[in-house]
């Protein structure tokens, strides 16, 4: 017990030591940014030094139309040229890349789409799925589900389809496309398939007919 009291006092001096040395660090840095902020004089700014200033008010309302703008624009509203949605557009252009005569996973479609389509693969999956029932564009092989019935479609893994032979005549030639660069600047993708068929009234012919 004797031993350990010498030991225990140089620690308890140690620790005291250390929060001495940080408290003095901390303090120090406070008296530099304050210095630092009395100091500063706009007019001492060189002329090829700006200073970028956004007001609180109405920021975040600005912010908010940006990005609600984004979304109607980018993701919910079909391309008036060829009545596709982006992520339609994309999963198409993809599965015209990958076309080789033969089916394909609609698990290895998603994962391809997502070079171009930055929001997860539910979103693609759903959006291939619903566009397989229509029977139009995709040729289907298992179970896609049916909109009459809400039956819901098999796993991703499970299914697969490839383009028909009338998406492959009418939604595509590359010396009429308009390309972009992808998100990460790596791929090019269509601006607006050139479509020669009118997809925006076969799809409002679809509803009328469901409801």
């Amino acid at each position: 017990m004797q031993e350990e009291q010498p030991i225990n006092d140089a620690m308890q001096g140690s620790n005291a030591e250390l929060n001495a040395t940080a408290e003095d660090t901390n303090t120090a840095l406070h008296s530099e940014v304050a210095e630092a902020a009395v100091d500063f004089d706009p007019a001492e700014m060189k002329q090829d030094e700006t200073v970028n200033v956004h007001p609180l008010t109405g920021m975040y309302q600005n912010w908010f139309l940006d990005y609600a703008s984004y979304v109607i624009l980018e993701r919910a509203v079909p391309h008036l040229y060829d009545g596709l949605k982006p992520v339609q557009r994309r999963i198409l252009h993809t599965m015209k890349r990958m076309d080789d005569g033969r089916y394909n996973k609609v698990a290895n479609i998603a994962g391809e789409t997502m070079k171009f389509h930055p929001h997860g693969d539910a979103s693609i999956v759903d959006a291939l799925t619903q566009m397989g029932r229509q029977n139009l564009l995709i040729d289907c092989q298992g179970s896609w589900g049916n909109i009459l019935t809400g039956d819901e479609a098999a796993a991703p893994r499970y299914i697969e389809g490839r383009l028909t032979k009338f998406a492959l005549d009418v939604l595509f030639n590359p010396k009429t496309t308009e390309w972009k660069l992808s998100y990460d600047g790596r791929n090019k993708e269509p601006v607006a398939l050139p479509v020669k068929f009118p997809l925006l009234w076969h799809k409002e012919q679809k509803v009328l007919r469901w409801d």
